[in-house]
């Protein structure tokens, strides 16, 4: 048995979609998303160094949605070499 304890609070989904991820420092990367829940999202793509948790960031779909796709508040709380993790805030 796995003393692994799962920290998750929400089901996550699968959902690959392009979008724009705006930092305030780094300026605009475009990543892929990886899944969805309702707590947040996890993008991918080569963000290596370019963020820290607790930074404020906002994410729009590109595409086609992204006329009306808003532009959505998120703060890092995992940054890896090609993966973010993001809550909604």
């Amino acid at each position: 048995m796995s003393s692994h304890t799962e920290r998750r609070r929400f089901e996550r989904l699968p959902a690959s979609m392009s979008v724009l991820l705006d930092h305030p420092v780094t300026g605009l990367h475009a990543l892929k998303t990886v899944d969805l829940s309702e707590g947040g999202v996890l993008v991918t793509g080569n963000f290596a160094g370019n963020a820290e948790v607790g930074d404020l960031v906002s994410l729009k779909v590109v595409g086609l949605l992204q006329e009306r796709s808003p532009t959505v508040p998120l703060k890092v709380v995992r940054c890896g070499a090609n993966e973010m993790a993001l809550n909604f805030v």
